[in-house]
């Protein structure tokens, strides 16, 4: 009885686990102290104690500070004869899963920035090098100052010779956000400034998706601890004539409607976890529009004990979603509707399909892949992919590919060489979560000869884990690294005969101070 009681006073309590690294780097902890913290956090209660209780100096001093600062508290385990609750998956139930963030296919820490009371300052600068592009289309630069304070985030900002400005203002159960970068929904395509974007968008970051203005007005309602909004919006960068928006309490379920103009805006991020039918993932947006419609799926399974995965992507891409804005990314001229699906065991054998409508342009294939060589070391595997083009042409080709792929977790490791009959093309893939929040990447294709078909090319994008397109570019390298303060976004691209190389680079910084 005195354990329930203990257990019920700290069941809203945070717990050192909780923690993010975020906040542990932004409260002065070294790496190596955040790393083990991470670590003794994640162990048995004792042992943190003698760690935290082991601790002299600067480093007590910080642990001592975040303790209470973040109101920790880390209740005692039950009796060895007393039952403690066990989540079991039941057939049917749906489970939160930590990873459940938007945040450019990598892994958001958990932890709230706005918890804590802070300034903060940010800047970006993004080049378009391509020949007869006006300069002032080439070139985009902010620079950023706001904070959060006794509950409120507000926001003052030069973009290009432009000033902007954010509030979101609370009171209450109520909201009211207003400017060019807070929303209290999490979409990224809604009203976005044709322009910018920001790689630091991720759960209350203080510098989400930049936006054309826009006006909300709402009510949140508490659920589980946290709090669900619906309400009213103007923003005429989406629609001319006011709606209304709604997102759940835990920011997994989006959506917005113009009655009058009818158009709407649907954002699910989220996933599910079924005892005897596995975990799934589901990623999607989208705008629906009587003039042109465009959005993503994108779906991940995962089956007896992640043993065997079917992987989907579903897209209609138009120029008319961008405006002037390019991250690097490959985009159709036209409106381009294209779905990919793959299914594989463990990722060794396996197969995928892809249908392309891009205009008059229609272009399917389908591919195997088995396993020649498997070790711990990684895998040699042969593909065998055949390539159709429909349409403007009629076009059969078939390529017989060779590659080493290592993968452990979110770490993927890929290169090869695939041989086509008129051509050949090599393709590589680099992507390590360096640590919680940090990812870096690599992806490239070189592609000689004359080949019929455009190339597969596997992309990652800010809008979801994964994504593929379709590239005839003799050339495409993308660097990018991500973190939840830096970011750097490299793409460089040269299309056949063709005297023209483009080039994109996009740098992005925050940095915090804590009042």
């Amino acid at each position: 009885m005195c354990f329930l009681v203990v257990q019920s006073l700290f069941a809203g309590e945070k717990r050192p686990k909780d923690v993010s690294v975020t906040t542990l780097l932004r409260s002065g902890f070294s790496p190596r102290l955040a790393a083990k913290w991470k670590e003794k956090a994640n162990g048995p209660r004792d042992d943190f104690f003698l760690w935290k209780r082991s601790l002299t100096g600067r480093d007590a001093s910080l642990v001592s500070k975040l303790w209470k600062t973040e109101g920790l508290n880390y209740p005692p385990l039950p009796p060895p004869n007393q039952e403690s609750t066990k989540l079991t998956s039941k057939k049917g139930t749906r489970f939160p899963d930590k990873k459940n963030e938007l945040s450019h296919h990598i892994e958001t820490p958990s932890g709230d920035p706005s918890s804590e009371e802070h300034l903060f300052v940010g800047l970006g600068y993004q080049n378009l090098d391509v020949q007869y592009l006006p300069r002032e289309e080439k070139n985009h630069s902010f620079l950023s100052f706001g904070g959060y304070l006794r509950g409120q985030r507000m926001i003052l900002e030069k973009r290009d010779e432009s000033i902007a400005y954010g509030l979101d203002l609370k009171y209450d159960i109520y909201r009211f956000t207003t400017g060019n970068r807070y929303k209290p929904i999490p979409h990224f395509y809604f009203a976005k400034d044709p322009n910018f974007y920001s790689q630091m968008d991720r759960t209350n970051s203080p510098l989400p998706q930049p936006i054309q203005d826009s006006q909300f007005l709402g009510i949140q309602l508490p659920s589980n601890g946290n709090k669900a909004e619906i309400g009213f919006f103007y923003a005429p960068g989406f629609s001319y004539r006011p709606g209304i928006y709604f997102t759940s309490a835990n920011k997994s379920y989006s959506g917005v409607w113009s009655p009058e103009e009818n158009k709407s805006s649907l954002f699910v991020n989220d996933s599910y976890h079924f005892q005897h039918a596995g975990k799934h993932r589901v990623q999607s947006e989208s705008i629906f529009d009587r003039k042109e419609s465009v959005g993503f799926l994108y779906t991940k399974s995962e089956f007896y004990d992640s043993k065997f995965f079917l992987d989907s992507t579903f897209y209609r891409d138009s120029p008319l979603l961008y405006g002037n804005v390019t991250t690097g990314d490959i985009r159709p001229e036209i409106p381009q509707t294209l779905g990919y699906v793959r299914g594989s065991y463990k990722y060794i054998l396996g197969g995928e399909g892809l249908s392309s409508v891009e205009g008059h342009r229609f272009e399917t294939g389908g591919s195997g892949f088995l396993p020649m060589i498997v070790s711990e070391y990684g895998n040699l595997l042969y593909r065998y992919r055949q390539y159709q083009e429909r349409g403007n042409f009629q076009y059969n080709e078939i390529g017989k590919a060779l590659f080493y792929e290592w993968r452990n977790n979110r770490t993927v490791l890929s290169i090869g060489f695939e041989k086509r009959e008129l051509a050949g093309q090599w393709e590589g893939k680099i992507a390590v979560p360096i640590q919680a929040g940090h990812l870096l990447e690599l992806s490239a294709i070189f592609r000689e000869g004359n080949p019929k078909t455009r190339a597969w090319f596997e992309n990652w994008t800010y809008a979801s884990d994964f994504n593929i397109n379709l590239t005839d570019r003799e050339e495409i390298i993308k660097l990018k690294y991500v973190s939840p303060f830096l970011s750097l976004n490299i793409s460089y691209s040269e299309k056949e005969n063709s005297p023209m190389p483009i080039l994109f680079i996009n740098f992005q910084f925050l940095h915090l101070f804590e009042i």
